[in-house]
């Protein structure tokens, strides 16, 4: 299956790597049809998250696969979507778990759908965390959430440029 043999790379072309495996191309869509969340910020978090490797696991928590969803919220995303088998190793699994957690962030917090900054820092630090602004302590934080909204911005315009068909 093409999609596994990506795994540790991180690629810097969203047109390529989707092409490349369909299966992604069609889960991040449906992803975006089901919650609304674009396709670059997906692929941004995926990449600063797991690197796109599917066995990724944190040290200090118990964050795993292409998400690094925590177990607790990730038994949420489970009941909430009424998915009982759901995978973190799965990349359909993982951009769901993306959008739903995207679409809970927007009920809260409000955010424009190409603002991956925000989302991101809703998505380490939770929402609440977010409305408590618990990460303007962490430079290293806001750092990387430059980062993958630069990222995200690169793969949208990469997209915009190469229109993908399904």
């Amino acid at each position: 299956m093409i999609q596994e043999s990506v795994g540790t790379k991180t690629p810097s072309d969203a047109c390529k790597t989707l092409t490349q495996n369909k299966d992604w191309m069609v889960a991040t869509h449906k992803a975006y049809r089901r919650w609304g969340i674009p396709i670059s910020v997906q692929l941004s978090v995926i990449r600063h998250e797991s690197s796109f490797n599917r066995d990724a696991s944190a040290t200090t928590s118990s964050a795993y696969g292409y998400a690094q969803a925590l177990n607790d919220t990730w038994k949420e995303y489970k009941k909430a979507t009424n998915n009982k088998t759901a995978s973190r190793g799965s990349f359909f699994d993982s951009t769901d778990f993306i959008g739903w957690y995207w679409n809970e962030a927007q009920k809260k917090i409000h955010f424009s759908p190409y603002n991956a900054r925000a989302f991101y820092l809703s998505y380490h630090e939770g929402i609440g965390g977010y409305q408590r602004r618990s990460y303007l302590k962490k430079t290293w934080l806001m750092k990387k959430s430059k980062t993958v909204q630069m990222i995200a911005d690169k793969y949208r315009f990469q997209l915009n440029k190469c229109r993908l068909e399904i």
